[in-house]
């Protein structure tokens, strides 16, 4: 802060400190390493890096929702993962010769930290803390991925949207008169990759989970009126 002016260092420095990479940093590391940060503005469809493209960054949100998107040899696109606001992603930039193995798209107006590999391994050799921060994110990243695992092994589609929009509220919902605002503006398509199963099918169960009073439009995403009787569909018992 200068003469009581907060400056975009300042900025960058408080996101930092209140993420999941800067947790538990000494100050002077923290504002070290902001001082080598871009930071990103990107509307809603923007890319972030390319699948395949020379990984240089690793990036950090600070404001919005990310989708990390693969191709497949059959042309076809799934979502991996769903990222908001103190999420990290690109870690394959700390790794020697690495390339992002996905494709990074604003799924809503976002704003996103690019940490340089370099200052990133930096940070890294010289702060046992932060090599532990970034452990403990690698490792939220895999207890998700196996959760989706053990859903597709588990359970219908029905059970498995449903038990997405409720991790969903968990993660980014609000409550508003007694019911769930999620506001994520998902595509059928999106929600389909996300569950692992068909555009086709993901309308059909929508369908039957707003004829039974489970889910509502919302301006920008969706409202949940009754999280309780979701979540007996959740757990395969409504």
């Amino acid at each position: 802060m200068v003469g009581g002016v907060t400056t975009p260092l300042d900025d960058t420095v408080h996101l930092l400190s209140h993420s999941a990479l800067g947790r538990g940093m000494p100050p002077d590391a923290v504002r070290d390493l902001a001082a080598q940060v871009t930071i990103l503005e990107r509307a809603q469809g923007d890319e972030l890096c390319a699948e395949g493209a020379p990984a240089t960054s690793l990036f950090l949100i600070a404001r919005g929702i990310v989708k990390l998107v693969r191709a497949l040899e059959s042309g076809r696109e799934v979502i991996v993962e769903l990222l908001g606001r103190g999420d990290l992603f690109g870690e394959s930039a700390l790794a020697d010769g690495g390339s992002y193995d996905s494709r990074a798209t604003c799924v809503h107006p976002s704003t996103v930290l690019a940490v340089p590999r370099a200052a990133a391994l930096a940070l890294m050799a010289g702060h046992p803390q932060a090599v532990r921060n970034l452990l403990a994110v690698m490792n939220d990243s895999v207890l998700r991925a196996h959760r989706r695992v053990e859903d597709l092994a588990v359970f219908g589609v029905r059970q498995r949207i449903a038990r997405f929009l409720i991790r969903l509220a968990d993660w980014a919902g609000r409550p508003e008169d007694g019911r769930t605002v999620l506001p994520v503006a998902l595509s059928r398509q999106d929600l389909a990759s996300l569950v692992g199963t068909t555009t086709e099918t993901t309308i059909r169960v929508m369908s039957g989970l707003r004829r039974d009073g489970l889910v509502m439009p919302a301006r920008r995403g969706l409202l949940l009126p009754d999280r309780d009787a979701l979540e007996a569909v959740a757990r395969n018992d409504g």
